[in-house]
């Protein structure tokens, strides 16, 4: 699940850079990206589930807590300071804070992940662990997470606490995406059971294609007061809609995993593996590879220009991926070799 979510965060990122050749390329890589988002909620159920697997208890709270701060937002002080000096130096922004002070109030880019997480990791001292308390926790936030994105995109906004709460700033507030977090640990206290769902993997594929046409409709944009930019970039997170595809698309990786972990033989294995494992600081890493790669696929000439027309610049689009993964791979496998740097990415020191 991880090495799933890993890649299509890259596939946001890489998403922009193929879209301007023509209005027609536009609108396949805007829903293109529009389905990746899916990653960052899949990671967020994925946390839930390994804390409940993990720790079904926790004895020594503070203690737990303060670890997890280690692989979040220390890290978050690093990579934001790295990513400003980039975004300055070669995105163009200011230095000056009056000007970029809403990057850094924004999470500081991707990186609001590692803002967000460790809200939920608090929250989970005091999530309801038994297999009743989690059924109801589970039911409770999905209504929270639900009931506050649609009234991000609902209620007359216009200014104050409602806009800088909702509107500018909810991505990175735990509330609207506790409803991931609920599943997964529902999920996670009751691993055994999840064979149980194995007869109704025919419905994989036609569960995943409403979920997604529901996704791109856009509902319930026709009655929304605030969609438009509140649901797009970084907003699109916090679509109502895309629980719905992030749970189809979580038992469409579990229905399919083993058979394409058999059929890939080890080779696949080993991948999945190293994509799970270094998951989070692909997450981190890989858009400095964009940074020079973007630009030089759109000069280089056809067939791996970015600028071309579709369906020409898929082949570009898939280089650009591929290339931004395996950069993300290679640069947090070495930092996690070293026991100096493996804590900026999230891991111990792997030798």
């Amino acid at each position: 699940m991880r090495a799933v979510a890993a890649v299509l965060v890259v596939v946001i990122h890489c998403a922009p850079w193929p879209s301007h050749a023509t209005p027609g390329a536009q609108a396949v890589y805007s829903d293109i990206d529009l389905l990746a988002r899916v990653s960052v909620p899949l990671f967020v159920v994925i946390s839930g589930l390994l804390l409940a697997r993990h720790y079904p208890r926790i004895d020594a709270p503070l203690r737990f807590w303060q670890r997890r701060l280690k692989r979040t937002l220390l890290p978050w002080v690093l990579w934001a300071a790295i990513f400003f000096a980039l975004t300055v130096g070669i995105g163009g922004m200011s230095a000056d804070p009056a000007q970029s002070w809403g990057w850094w109030t924004g999470g500081a880019g991707h990186l609001f992940f590692l803002i967000l997480i460790p809200q939920l990791y608090l929250l989970y001292l005091i999530w309801p662990k038994s297999q009743r308390g989690s059924k109801w926790a589970l039911l409770i936030s999905v209504a929270v997470q639900l009931t506050l994105q649609l009234a991000r995109v609902w209620l007359p906004i216009h200014g104050g606490w409602g806009k800088i709460l909702l509107l500018d700033y909810g991505y990175e507030e735990a509330p609207l995406w506790v409803g991931y977090f609920g599943l997964g640990v529902f999920l996670g206290l009751r691993a055994g059971r999840w064979p149980r769902l194995s007869p109704l993997r025919w419905l994989a594929a036609p569960l995943t294609l409403g979920a997604g046409l529901v996704l791109l409709a856009g509902l319930p944009g026709k009655i929304a007061v605030n969609w438009g930019p509140w649901v797009n970039g970084t907003g699109a997170f916090l679509r109502p809609s895309l629980l719905l595809l992030t749970a189809v698309v979580l038992y469409d990786i579990w229905a399919v995993a083993p058979v394409a972990s058999k059929l890939g033989g080890a080779v696949t294995r080993r991948a999945v593996h190293s994509l799970s494992q270094n998951s989070l600081g692909i997450y981190i890493v890989h858009p400095i590879w964009l940074l020079g790669a973007g630009p030089l696929l759109e000069v280089m000439p056809r067939p791996l220009s970015l600028q071309e027309a579709l369906p020409w610049s898929l082949l570009p689009m898939g280089v650009l991926v591929l290339s931004s993964t395996a950069f993300g791979v290679l640069g947090a496998s070495a930092l996690a070799r070293n026991r100096y740097t493996a804590w900026s990415v999230g891991r111990t020191a792997s030798g």
